[in-house]
């Protein structure tokens, strides 16, 4: 298994990496559906959203558990962290923490409920048992505890999303903040919320993976080197309407309105 994985993870480096070779995604599994949103845990395991149903796959995509909201209709879900996951309703203002079994945890959080004005973005931080929220109604970053104490706050971002548009998407990864920003780009900040630097690009949505951000554009994906190396941008074919995608060790999954497909690149042959 050790050394499948050393294999899988050097595919992916010289995936995006390579200079001149062409590569094509090669679809190996799915799970077909209209799901809205999916996420994929560090055990391979995925969670799928079907209007309020939230249903849990194992890395060999044998059902596992689900659960209905009622009410609860998820924007976003989140399990970058093994033992939970975070799902947020936008439309609501309320987020639900799941355990493995998809059993509610802490039950309803109304985020307005703990002085947030307008929550718009949530997803999980790395620094202890603690998410950040953006709130669009005062422009401002927050992180809060597991106590949902807010223990950091970066106000005035409307100095930073100059172009007057809110965020589409916010994940941290690799020690920083990153948020995508219609028609500017995508913003990152460190882990205390300061600002760093803006990526430019046209993006839909994104992901961060292997120290790469990478970007979906029109009908390609574009990966750009967090490492200030000079390294040039690599592009990759993607399937068509995908909505949501993600990159890991061994699988690359994308979201489309038929469902998830599951693959991986290769090298094109000539």
């Amino acid at each position: 298994m050790f050394k499948k994985h050393v294999i899988l993870i050097f595919f992916c480096v010289i995936a995006l990496q390579g200079r001149s070779q062409q590569f094509q995604f090669e679809v190996s599994d799915s799970i077909p559906g209209n799901f809205s949103a999916f996420s994929v845990d560090n055990f391979g395991r995925i969670a799928l959203v079907h209007n309020d149903v939230i249903i849990s796959f194992s890395a060999q995509l044998d059902t596992l558990f689900s659960t209905s909201l009622k009410s609860f209709r998820p924007t976003t879900v989140e399990s970058s962290k093994s033992f939970r996951t975070l799902v947020f309703d936008q439309e609501r203002s309320v987020i639900h923490f799941l355990d493995n079994t998809m059993t509610d945890i802490h039950g309803e959080i109304d985020l307005v409920n703990l002085d947030i004005q307008q929550p718009w973005l949530v997803c999980e931080s790395f620094g202890g048992n603690t998410i950040w929220v953006f709130d669009a109604g005062s422009m401002r970053l927050i992180r809060l505890n597991e106590n949902l104490e807010k223990i950091m706050i970066t106000e005035n971002l409307a100095t930073v999303f100059t172009n007057g548009n809110l965020p589409v998407k916010m994940m941290e990864a690799h020690d920083r903040l990153f948020t995508l920003v219609p028609d500017m780009g995508v913003v990152t900040f460190d882990v205390f919320g300061t600002y760093i630097t803006t990526y430019p690009c046209e993006a839909v949505t994104f992901d961060v993976f292997n120290n790469y951000l990478i970007v979906l554009e029109k009908d390609q994906i574009r990966a750009i080197s967090l490492q200030f190396d000079g390294n040039p941008d690599q592009f990759f074919p993607v399937p068509a309407g995908v909505i949501q995608f993600k990159f890991t060790q061994d699988r690359i999954y994308f979201l489309t309105a038929q469902g998830l497909m599951i693959g991986k690149y290769i090298p094109e042959e000539k």
